[in-house]
């Protein structure tokens, strides 16, 4: 009997061939079915996500870096006034942090930020030389007894006086800033590079909330004001007595002033006043409130000399039963530290006032106008 020990050496050289790849089909079919029942034979795994409603969380703190930046980006942050009576011999100045960053109660970024903007703000008065000093920034870290010691290059005012000889400065500006829930605080203090003397000290504060980062609102601030407007009223004699004659009345209001970061350079308020006059009482008795709203926008031109806003504001006035459409409009410029000065037009439209009774006087007249707008005002 013929036997054949290989039959792969009797199959013909071409059937060999197709063997081969039939072969290697089969066996890539088998391997995917065994795969595919594995994967359908294995029980599901139940899974948990958390969804969240993507509203805001209202309640919780400020991010540090909106509510450090609301701060810096304030327009009555280091106003030229602020530092005019410094030696006019401190030129050139060096930034020296001596705050908590060391131990990272705050971010770098928000660090980094901090001292842009700083940066930026001295730079823009135009009053000092700012000297990037590396040294100021260098810090040393050492370990004794298996605890780390974190240090800066200057340990005492020996050191920071050899400091500024080798960055060539007048003084010193040390800074430092901290967070206390919705409280946002910035330290500054220039310090006499020869003597280490307290030149210049400030401390800046503003409160910022969640809700006011989320709705983008860069600052809100409240304002009290005094006015002088130049509202007249003539009131006709009788017989031989001469007019009797009003040219102003004092006012006093209070604003809600805000802006937001669409544009940095437009502000809004909305405030109440209450006027009343206090010269001719007894031929004139006027008192009213006017409700009015106002909006604020920056003159680039003005920015290097002195900040001023100029304003438009309506509203309608109530006073000694009548009313009337009050507008105003002027410059506003900034007056010693959180306040500021107007200084505009204000035009009342006229309307008949029945006054108290005076035999010498006619008992009605218009009161209203146009004349000057006098204010001074605080921000709180």
């Amino acid at each position: 009997m013929l036997r054949v020990r290989n039959w792969r050496q009797w199959m013909m050289p071409g059937m060999q061939t197709d063997y081969r790849v039939y072969s290697a089909i089969y066996m890539f079919f088998s391997a995917l079915i065994i795969c595919l029942c594995a994967i359908f034979s294995t029980p599901a795994f139940s899974e948990t996500r958390v969804v969240s409603s993507g509203l805001p969380d209202l309640n919780s703190a400020p991010s540090q870096y909106a509510g450090f930046a609301r701060l810096l980006d304030d327009d009555s942050i280091l106003v030229p006034e602020e530092l005019l009576d410094i030696n006019k011999n401190i030129r050139r100045i060096a930034f020296y942090h001596n705050g908590d960053r060391l131990h990272r109660k705050i971010p770098k970024q928000v660090h980094l930020m901090i001292e842009n903007k700083l940066f930026g703000k001295f730079m823009g008065l135009g009053r000092f030389e700012v000297i990037d000093c590396i040294e100021c920034r260098t810090t040393r870290v050492n370990f004794e007894d298996s605890r780390m010691h974190i240090s800066q290059s200057a340990q005492s005012n020996q050191d920071l006086r050899e400091l500024s000889k080798k960055v060539r400065v007048d003084a010193f500006l040390l800074w430092s800033a901290s967070v206390h829930e919705n409280k946002f605080t910035v330290n500054l203090r220039m310090i006499s590079a020869k003597s280490n003397e307290i030149l210049w000290l400030k401390e800046y504060v503003k409160k910022t909330t969640r809700e006011q980062e989320e709705l983008e609102f860069e600052s809100i601030e409240m304002e009290f004001t005094v006015s002088a407007l130049g509202l007249s009223s003539t009131r006709p004699g009788v017989a031989l007595v001469s007019d009797a004659k009003l040219d102003s009345v004092s006012a006093f209001g209070i604003r809600r002033r805000e802006s937001t970061s669409l544009n940095k350079e437009i502000e809004y308020s909305l405030g109440v006043e209450y006027f009343k006059n206090f010269s001719g009482t007894d031929e004139f008795s006027v008192s009213g409130f006017n409700l009015e709203g106002r909006i604020f926008v920056n003159i680039a031109a003005m920015q290097d000399w002195v900040p001023t806003k100029a304003y438009l504001g309506v509203g309608q006035a109530f006073f000694s039963g009548s009313h009337g459409l009050m507008m105003k409009f002027g410059l506003e410029f900034p007056f010693v530290t959180n306040g500021f000065m107007s200084l505009g037009a204000v035009h009342l439209v006229s309307k008949e006032v029945e006054w108290d009774s005076n035999t010498d006087y006619a008992d009605k007249s218009e009161f209203g106008g146009s004349g000057l707008d006098l204010t001074l005002g605080y921000r709180f």
